[in-house]
């Protein structure tokens, strides 16, 4: 085994001898990774995460509705007849309104399934151009079962 660098890289990759992956398969999947991240979508993206990391609203609306969330799983554990399931209900749905109704929030998450897009795109002509008999996510992100 020998360790695999980049100059561009922060993540070495271990290549193994005997492996069937040639360098310049390597090579062209970082190029790609690259060409991604090289995107105004994808700077956009990380400037709005950092906007979500730092601003208090967010994180307010974001705690509420972890809580939310967290507090509604444990009620349904006891099925429709907790006495304060609908209760519980309705903060929870306040709660995802209040957060996914951001406009930061929002523009975060519409970029994210752009990126996404692309990539379950990408996935895909990989997949179809090795055989069609390769599974790949459609364009809900979920794997094809039949072929």
């Amino acid at each position: 085994m020998w360790l695999f660098t980049w100059n561009k890289r922060t993540k070495p990759i271990y290549y193994y001898y005997g492996d069937k992956m040639k360098e310049n398969v390597i090579h062209a999947l970082y190029d790609l990774v690259d060409e991604i991240k090289d995107k105004k979508e994808y700077h956009r993206l990380v400037e709005l995460k950092k906007i979500i990391e730092t601003d208090p609203l967010i994180i307010s609306q974001t705690a509420a509705f972890n809580k939310a969330k967290t507090k509604y799983y444990e009620v349904t554990k006891y099925g429709k007849y907790h006495p304060d399931l609908k209760g519980v209900k309705q903060e929870l749905a306040k709660a995802k309104e209040a957060l996914f109704t951001n406009e930061i929030v929002k523009e975060y998450k519409q970029l994210e399934k752009e990126i996404q897009k692309t990539l379950n795109i990408i996935s895909k002509e990989i997949a179809k151009s090795i055989s069609l008999k390769v599974k790949y996510p459609n364009e809900l992100g979920l794997i094809n079962q039949d072929h």
